[in-house]
């Protein structure tokens, strides 16, 4: 039996049990299409790249649905042109398009200083680089918010790799036992499980069509908004 698809049809939260929430002192968010929307800026410098190499640009959904992604694993889809120089050109571009293009998601700056009041120590975990990172978080006034940044450049393996999780997990020195990922791709749950994450919510992506469901989250839900009622805030 096919597993429905979580751009098919709407999640609710189940409520994760109150014995699961009280353990939960850390929350590690991914940044793109969990926390924020950098499409555009991601869009232009993807088809910078490519124009670079001689090849066509391509549509904002096409290259959307790659977001949260390698890098590699976008342009391999599009282009024969040597890895190592498409990216080269992306990162040239992306200096300037990806921070000024990025703004919050629906939801999200009102609950990100609710979970702070409520006593749980944040952070995020992306594929990002750390330039990239840092500067959408000084942008959206969120230093305050988190505790810790972690970004792709910054580790051997991105993303379904674990060393992106492993280390936020270090420098919020949190354990896994009592940390919870948040993100809206597979790439996130395999990630995090490999980091010894066992609590795992996933929110409906904006941009690709993964079939997150049938790696069994412990909780979908449809919109950032949604985390309100499952850790209780206010």
């Amino acid at each position: 039996m096919a597993v429905d698809s979580p751009r098919s049809r709407r999640y609710y939260p189940t409520i994760m049990t109150n014995e699961n929430i009280r353990m939960v002192r850390h929350i590690i968010f991914d940044l793109d299409g969990t926390l924020i929307d950098s499409s555009l800026g991601v869009a232009d410098a993807a088809n910078y790249a490519l124009t670079v190499m001689g090849e066509n640009p391509r549509s904002l959904e096409e290259i959307a649905r790659f977001i949260g992604y390698p890098l590699e694993e976008m342009f391999k889809t599009f282009t024969d042109a040597p890895p190592d120089k498409l990216n080269a050109a992306f990162q040239v571009r992306a200096r300037h398009s990806v921070v000024a293009s990025a703004t919050a998601l629906p939801g999200v700056a009102s609950l990100l200083p609710g979970l702070q009041a409520a006593g749980y120590r944040l952070a995020i975990a992306t594929t990002k680089f750390k330039i990239h990172t840092e500067g959408i978080v000084r942008k959206l006034g969120w230093d305050a918010y988190f505790a810790a940044l972690a970004s792709g450049d910054e580790v051997a393996r991105v993303k379904p790799a674990p060393d992106i999780i492993e280390l936020a997990l270090r420098r919020l020195g949190a354990d896994p036992d009592d940390t919870v990922m948040i993100g809206d791709t597979i790439n996130d749950i395999i990630a995090a499980r490999a980091a010894g994450i066992a609590k795992i919510i996933a929110v409906q992506s904006p941009f690709g069509a993964d079939n997150i469901a049938a790696y069994k989250p412990d909780l979908m839900i449809a919109r950032f908004s949604d985390l309100k009622k499952v850790f209780n805030l206010p």
